[in-house]
């Protein structure tokens, strides 16, 4: 018998990783169990009976050398990893009675995922921003005021990105 195989699309942002946690126990919980996560928010899923599972995302970049190390800390406290997206990889454990598992034991391990992101889009942003003011700026061809609304527009969504990222840093050292 085929397993069935169901898609969704469904956007969140960086900052939302916990929401996005949630969203899909829901979906585990009405049967649907990921099994891969692409750009940009497609989420693939495995119909079945419905499980208690918990997913938890982790924003790690790592070495090929330590890949290896990293995926078998998370197996060896029975995490399964599901996949990963750019740099954010996806775990699920089911959850036993009265019991959330988690993958950080302390605030400071949130603000340090937190912390790698804005170091990722800060290497981002210095390059855009640096083509924008200094190769672009007097350039004499029209068709070059596009690509300048373009990496304008993007870079505003990267600022936007890092605000709302460095408030969800804020936010949890309140904790």
């Amino acid at each position: 018998m085929a397993k069935t195989i169901i898609r969704k699309f469904k956007w969140f942002w960086a900052w939302q990783d916990e929401k996005e946690e949630v969203w899909l126990g829901e979906m585990s919980r009405k049967g649907y169990h990921l099994i891969s996560v692409a750009l940009p928010g497609i989420y693939t899923f495995a119909v079945g009976e419905p499980r208690d599972y918990v997913y938890r995302l982790n924003y790690q970049p790592y070495s090929k050398k330590d890949r290896d190390d990293y995926f078998q800390l998370f197996s060896d406290a029975g995490w399964e990893h599901i996949g990963e997206i750019g740099l954010w990889q996806y775990f699920r454990k089911e959850a036993k009675p009265g019991e959330t598992p988690e993958i950080f034991t302390d605030v400071e391990s949130k603000v340090a995922k937190y912390k790698r992101l804005l170091g990722y889009l800060f290497i981002f942003l210095v390059p855009l921003w640096t083509i924008l003011i200094i190769r672009l700026s007097d350039n004499p061809y029209s068709w070059v005021a596009g690509i300048k609304i373009f990496i304008l527009i993007v870079g505003l969504f990267l600022i936007y990105a890092f605000i709302r990222i460095a408030l969800r840093i804020k936010q949890l050292k309140r904790l």
